[in-house]
């Protein structure tokens, strides 16, 4: 009996320390993809009851489907199927073009695009079944965007990668010469929703990260302008408002350039886009970054981190880029990721700006090209040179407008007061 406690004690004692070092791996990991967490599943639900049954939640029902999603017993798309095809939806007897509306509100987070529109009409019709127009809808792109939004796997089977591939096949082309407004340039970053398995990339992804930079290549100083994804605007040719992140989505690059000059009331030059798969080995090819952090982040669905500063990967990066749940400095939420992935830019400019210069500025950008898309010329590129190349920490801001949360109609989108914001940016174009 006495060697048989001792064993038993010592089989605690070594579950004990795999325990402890489960943890503690856990807890110092730079980086890790979970499922979402109860904040996290209880948005992701209280969507589709807004959406789609037109009330809120009522807390027994809003607790079991996030305890299914939780426990791993439903998918994104059981969510989905379970409201759609509840029989307190099917007694609201929606008409095909309600039915169809209602399924890009709640499933792809937009208004519906004219030509998918017309094509999911056309097809009920004809006689295809709603349950059929539905697993179009949960097999799609969009959707399984939607549900990795909010960290849950979008249907049964599926199987997302977990690594970042070498790079996204972009491309460098412009012919432009000068800039709109002569010594100051004008241009957006656009850090695409896109990559890691999503199809689309550049060409029909929306854009999470809006950087917004105006450069005047005469006093040789900076201003970053993050511009919130979610922020509720006009897109140009359209007779209704979105998110302004969906103008790429809805038209690719040229629909997004116009919105945002509509949005900022500026001309803009050129355009820098890249995506998961283009931003996390873009860092690495520059040989990481080192950047600080000012606040733990603990983010379940991108990253666990304490505050100072660290030199990052491409993965690490990116994590931090995509982090907003766990974040309280810089506004929190989506604002603390946008003003982050603007300090470290501002980070990647100061660090690696003596890799290039103008007898290999060419060949730099080739090099870039492989992973994010631009049209920007050879020449305005060697037109900014100089000033980039003789900027310090102080002499680039970032800079924001004031915006808040927001409902519009049934959307959830940030808000702002017109004649506030078009001061402010046009104070920016002054400066």
């Amino acid at each position: 009996m006495k060697n048989s406690t001792g064993r038993l004690k010592g089989k605690w004692k070594y579950l004990v320390i795999v325990l402890t070092i489960t943890i503690l791996i856990g807890l110092i990991s730079p980086s890790y993809i979970s499922a979402g967490n109860n904040s996290q599943l209880q948005a992701f639900v209280t969507r589709f009851y807004q959406l789609c049954l037109d009330r809120q939640p009522d807390s027994a029902g809003l607790n079991t489907w996030v305890g299914d999603l939780l426990s791993g017993r439903k998918t994104g798309a059981d969510v989905a199927k379970g409201f759609i095809f509840s029989k307190e939806f099917t007694d609201k007897n929606h008409d095909n073009a309600a039915f169809v509306t209602i399924l890009y509100r709640a499933f792809f987070d937009r208004e519906p695009d004219a030509s998918g529109y017309n094509t999911w009409i056309s097809r009920l019709n004809s006689g295809t079944s709603r349950q059929s127009v539905v697993d179009g809808f949960v097999q799609s792109q969009e959707f399984v965007e939607l549900c990795a939004y909010y960290a849950i796997v979008p249907y049964a089977g599926y199987k997302g990668p977990t690594t970042v591939v070498s790079g996204s096949g972009g491309s460098i082309s412009g012919s432009s010469q000068g800039f709109a407004q002569g010594n100051k340039v004008n241009f957006i970053i656009w850090g695409d929703d896109s990559g890691m398995g999503r199809p689309g990339g550049r060409v029909n992804g929306r854009t999470d990260i809006n950087i917004f930079v105006h450069i005047n290549l005469d006093t040789r100083k900076a201003v970053l302008v993050p511009i919130p994804r979610d922020t509720w605007a006009s897109i140009p040719g359209k007779n209704y408002k979105t998110k302004i992140n969906g103008a790429h989505a809805i038209g690719g690059v040229g629909l997004a350039e116009a919105a945002f000059e509509q949005f900022t009331g500026i001309p803009i030059d050129f355009y820098v886009i890249t995506d998961f798969d283009g931003f996390a080995p873009l860092i690495n090819y520059l040989g990481g970054v080192t950047t600080n952090i000012e606040e733990n982040i603990a983010d379940k669905y991108t990253i666990t981190i304490n505050a100072g500063t660290h030199h990052l990967n491409g993965d690490q990066a990116l994590a931090i880029c995509r982090s907003r749940y766990g974040r309280t400095l810089y506004g929190g939420g989506a604002y603390a990721r946008e003003t982050q992935s603007c300090m470290l830019l501002i980070d990647l400019l100061m660090q690696k700006k003596g890799m290039v210069n103008s007898g290999n500025l060419a060949g730099f950008l080739n090099g870039l090209s492989q992973f994010v898309w631009s049209n920007i010329s050879l020449s305005q590129a060697q037109a900014m040179l100089p000033a980039l190349l003789s900027m310090g920490y102080g002499d680039v801001s970032i800079q924001k407008f004031n915006s808040w949360p927001q409902t519009f109609g049934k959307a959830s989108a940030v808000g702002y007061n017109e004649a506030e914001k078009n001061a402010f940016f046009a104070n920016i174009a002054a400066q």
